[in-house]
């Protein structure tokens, strides 16, 4: 197996992060510059449209309402907060040259970066993803909500089955111990 250096690691969480970043601001431009606020077009019927609306929540149209100051600063303070807990995250990443956890966690904090821009710019999020079926909506939601909830995902899993490996590993290291006495 290759060996992968901190620079590696440090690049792949950078890329991801800009990435995400990129690609969130350009379809949020896109769905602006094309769509009127509240339009909404399907893309599959059944299941999928594009609708331009703004959140003053959180991910997902949660505590979605009214804006103001407090909120906005309050969703941008917890979301500050959040990028530093991945920055404490990343560093342990780099320290453990582990590329795939630096990429889910650019993939969190560009999600993140993409939300808080639009919060600074606008006082609201903007959302344009509109999965249903049938009478049942899922909340609107954009690339960095998407991004972030991969991320997440993905890292609990690798933490996951890294921490499941490192048990099965540790058994078989005591059974071995074990058969040697």
């Amino acid at each position: 197996m290759r060996a992968v250096n901190r620079q590696s690691v440090l690049l792949a969480f950078v890329l991801s992060l800009v990435g995400v970043v990129g690609l969130d601001q350009l379809t949020k431009h896109l769905v602006v510059t094309r769509l009127l606020l509240h339009q909404s077009i399907p893309i599959s019927k059944g299941w999928l449209n594009l609708v331009y609306v703004h959140n003053t929540g959180v991910a997902f149209g949660f505590f979605n309402g009214p804006n103001s100051l407090p909120k906005t600063l309050f969703f941008s303070g917890v979301t500050l907060i959040a990028v530093m807990v991945v920055f404490y995250f990343l560093f342990h990443a780099v320290q453990k040259r582990n590329g795939a956890q630096a990429v889910f966690l650019g993939m969190i904090c560009g999600g993140a970066i993409g939300n808080l821009i639009d919060r600074f710019r606008l006082g609201s999020v903007i959302d344009f993803i509109d999965v249903y079926y049938k009478r049942y909506h899922w909340p609107a939601f954009n690339v960095a909500d998407a991004a972030i909830s991969v991320g997440v995902i993905l890292l609990i899993l690798q933490l996951m089955f890294k921490d499941s490996k490192g048990i099965q590993e540790g058994s078989r290291d005591a059974s071995r111990s074990v058969s040697h006495r």
